[in-house]
C-alpha cells in the first residue's frame, strides 16, 4: 500500500468535490436533452446543441468543456462533440441494463435535500419512512432498477440451479415488495406462462403498479396486494419468491415475521432470491469495493429508518425462518445475490 501523505488525501477529497459536480452535469445533460441529442443525432458542436435546443450558448459550451473533463463527451480539435465509450449506454439509454441516469436524477432530486438535512436528522433521530416520501418518489426508485431488474429476469433467475424449467413451467412467482410492479412485468413478458403475485407495504407503490398492469395488458398473469407488516398470508402457494432491493428497507423488527410468512407462503422445496446489499462488519469491508454500494445505500437511507443487514444477520433471520442454509454469491461485484430454499 502507498504512503497516506496530506497531498493523497487532499487529492482524495477534491475527487469527492468533482463527482458532485460531475452529477450535476449529468443530471444537467438529461434534464436539457444535450445527451439524447448527442446519443441519437450523433457527432455536432457545442453552438449546434445550444442552437438546436434553444438554450445560451455561452453556457452549453461551458457545459460541453466540463463534460469532457469529466470524461463524458470526446472533443476534437475542431470542437466536435461525440458520446464517449459507453457512455450512451450509461447515462443516455434508459433502457440499457447499464443506465444510471435514473440514480443520478434520483440523487439530485430527491436524495440531495435529504442529505442537506443529515445534521438536523443526527440530532433528533428522527426518520422520513419510504412511504411517506410520495408517488413521484416512488416511481423515481422504481426507475433507477430498471436495467437490473431485466439482468435478473432474463439471466440471473433462469441460470440459478433448477429455475429455468419452473420459469417455463408456469411456476406462480411471489414478490415480496413488488413496488411499482416492475420486475413482475419485466417476468411476465420474459416468461410467458409465469404468474406473478406482488405484495406491498407502500400505496403510492401499488398505485402506480395497478396502473402499470392495466398498461401492459398482464391483468391475468400478474396482480397486486396490499398488505401489513407481516407480509404475505398465503400458505404452501408458491413455487418462487422474490425480495428484490427490499430486505434492508423492511423494519428490523418486521424481518423476522416477514421471512417466516415467506417461507410459509411457499410450497415445500420452493426457493427465496434474494438481491440486496450486505452491510461489512470491519474497517477493511468498510473500503472494500464488494461492500462500497452497501456503505452507500446505508448513508443515504438512514433517514427513512432502514437498515442494511450484514451478513450474518441474513443468514440468521432465513434460518429463523424455516430456510435451508443459502448459497450466497455476488451480481455486478456489488449486489449479494441469496438463494434459499425451503424444505421438501
Amino acid at each position: 500500500m502507498s504512503e497516506i501523505t496530506a497531498d493523497r488525501q487532499i487529492a482524495l477529497v477534491w475527487d469527492y468535490i468533482k463527482g458532485f459536480h460531475a452529477v450535476h452535469a449529468i443530471a444537467t445533460g438529461i434534464e436539457t436533452g444535450l445527451l439524447e441529442r448527442l446519443a441519437t443525432a450523433g457527432p455536432t458542436t457545442a453552438a449546434a446543441l445550444a442552437a438546436e435546443k434553444n438554450l445560451h450558448p455561452p453556457y452549453v459550451a461551458v457545459w460541453a468543456r466540463t463534460a469532457v473533463a469529466y470524461g463524458l463527451l470526446d472533443m476534437d480539435a475542431a470542437g466536435t462533440l461525440v458520446l464517449a465509450p459507453f457512455m450512451k449506454e450509461v447515462v443516455a439509454s434508459p433502457q440499457d441494463p447499464r443506465y444510471l441516469g435514473a440514480y443520478v436524477m434520483l440523487v439530485k432530486r430527491f436524495m440531495a435535500g435529504e442529505l442537506e438535512r443529515h445534521p438536523e436528522f443526527l440530532k433528533s433521530g428522527g426518520t422520513i419512512p419510504f412511504q411517506q416520501h410520495g408517488r413521484a418518489f416512488s416511481a423515481a426508485i422504481a426507475a433507477t432498477t430498471g436495467g437490473l431488474q431485466a439482468v435478473l429476469a432474463r439471466k440471473l433467475l433462469p441460470g440459478l440451479p433448477g429455475m429455468r424449467a419452473k420459469l417455463e413451467a408456469g411456476a406462480r412467482l411471489l414478490d415480496v415488495g413488488c413496488g411499482t410492479g416492475g420486475l413482475m412485468l419485466t417476468l411476465a413478458k420474459a416468461w410467458p406462462k409465469l404468474r406473478c403475485h406482488g405484495v406491498e407495504v407502500d400505496d403510492h407503490g401499488l398505485a402506480e403498479a395497478h396502473e402499470r398492469i392495466a398498461a401492459a395488458g398482464v391483468d391475468g398473469r400478474v396482480t397486486v396486494e396490499r398488505v401489513g407488516d407481516d407480509g404475505p398470508a398465503e400458505s404452501n402457494a408458491f413455487d418462487l419468491a422474490v425480495m428484490f432491493e427490499v430486505l434492508h428497507e423492511i423494519p428490523v423488527a418486521a424481518r423476522p415475521g416477514v421471512l417466516t410468512s415467506t417461507c410459509r407462503a411457499l410450497k415445500p422445496g420452493g426457493a427465496l432470491v434474494i438481491l440486496d446489499e450486505t452491510y461489512p462488519t470491519d474497517m477493511a469491508g468498510l473500503r472494500s469495493a464488494e461492500h462500497a454500494l452497501a456503505v452507500q445505500t446505508q448513508y443515504n437511507e438512514m433517514v427513512w429508518g432502514n437498515v442494511v443487514p450484514t451478513a450474518g444477520e441474513q443468514e440468521k433471520l432465513l434460518a429463523d425462518a424455516g430456510f435451508e442454509t443459502p448459497n450466497r454469491s455476488m451480481l455486478g461485484g456489488l449486489f449479494t445475490v441469496l438463494l434459499a430454499e425451503k424444505p421438501g
